[in-house]
């Protein structure tokens, strides 16, 4: 609810009110780029640019999800653009995918932070999804929202996602 009222405040041309949203979000958005390259330099160029933005379009929110979701949509878009920029194959094709819950998917696996390094050779949106999902807890419709999938989709991801750590984790 504070960051409604915070958002409302800064469409009317509060800075101060933008400026908490900012104070409010920075970190979090932060700390989920970060997973997605060791420069630094980047992840502050990525969410410096998500904030101005967001800055410059507070008043095309219309609130149909939280601030932060539509703010780690910009984030995670300003990571894919600089991404394209330099390789072709970071980008993504998203396809449309039935969520099939059947299959070799043990689901008493669990996730573990010592288990970071699992995540080094994932693609990019399966990232995105297992990050969102497991790390910032962000539902199924709020990751749909920021990466432009459906809430089926990002389920199946999420499924193959857990299924590939799994194994690569059994057979360490």
């Amino acid at each position: 609810m504070r960051n409604d009222f915070l958002v409302e405040k800064a469409k009317n041309g509060n800075q101060k009110a933008f400026k908490e949203l900012f104070e409010l979000n920075v970190n979090n958005l932060y700390r989920y780029l970060k997973q997605f390259t060791k420069d630094s330099d980047k992840v502050d160029d990525w969410v410096q640019c998500a904030f101005i933005k967001a800055f410059n379009n507070i008043n095309s929110f219309n609130g149909n999800s939280t601030f932060s979701t539509w703010l780690f949509r910009i984030g995670i878009n300003e990571m894919r653009s600089d991404f394209r920029k330099f390789s072709n194959k970071n980008s993504i094709d998203i396809e449309e995918v039935n969520y099939d819950n059947t299959g070799y998917y043990d689901n008493n696996f669990e996730w573990h932070d010592e288990m970071k390094w699992l995540l080094t050779e994932l693609d990019e949106l399966k990232k995105c999804v297992f990050i969102l999902y497991e790390v910032e807890e962000y539902s199924h419709m709020e990751i749909s929202e920021m990466l432009g999938i459906s809430e089926s989709s990002s389920k199946t991801i999420l499924h193959r996602t857990k299924k590939i750590l799994q194994e690569k984790w059994n057979k360490r």
